[in-house]
């Protein structure tokens, strides 16, 4: 059996509102892949094909080579990205690839499997996810308000300090 089939067939085995909510997931997933030009979608609900496009291969190309460049908006909404991960000791490298590609995309390390970005980067973590056959479960980013002695990091990023 594929290493992700037991986690998979146990979120199925969850009751019916679980269900519900990782099916949304997955489909807002695919939506926001789709309206980015990275996949192209076909068939009926049930029976949906997904194909990853020639864009969406250029960009899994770039992630794979730590070339992905995360767009970086105007001006900061103040909120931070923390991303963290729990990636088993049996799965080393990947955990040493995902270390290398947050690295490669400007992330910033606060402790081994805790990192932080100021920008959005939902699409990044997303194509990551999928890149290194990934779940939820083993990756996690949250958006913080503020963080704890932040003024190295606003430095590192070229933040305005709030007065």
């Amino acid at each position: 059996m594929a290493p992700k089939m037991a986690r998979l067939l146990k979120e199925l085995d969850r009751p019916a509102k679980n269900r519900a909510q990782l099916y949304r997931r997955i489909s807002q997933g695919i939506r926001r892949l789709e309206s980015d030009g990275l996949v192209t979608v076909s068939g009926e609900y049930a029976k949906r094909r997904v194909k990853i496009t020639e864009k969406g291969k250029k960009v899994m190309e770039q992630i794979e080579f730590g070339e992905c460049v995360i767009p970086e908006p105007a001006f900061w909404d103040g909120k931070w990205r923390v991303l963290i991960f729990d990636v088993s000791e049996r799965r080393r490298r990947t955990r040493n690839q995902l270390r290398r590609l947050l690295d490669g995309a400007g992330f910033v390390r606060i402790q081994d499997s805790v990192w932080v970005y100021p920008y959005p980067c939902d699409e990044f973590i997303s194509l990551v996810r999928a890149h290194l056959k990934s779940g939820i479960g083993e990756m996690r980013i949250f958006t913080a308000e503020a963080l704890e002695s932040d003024k190295a990091l606003r430095e590192h990023f070229r933040l305005q300090t709030l007065s």
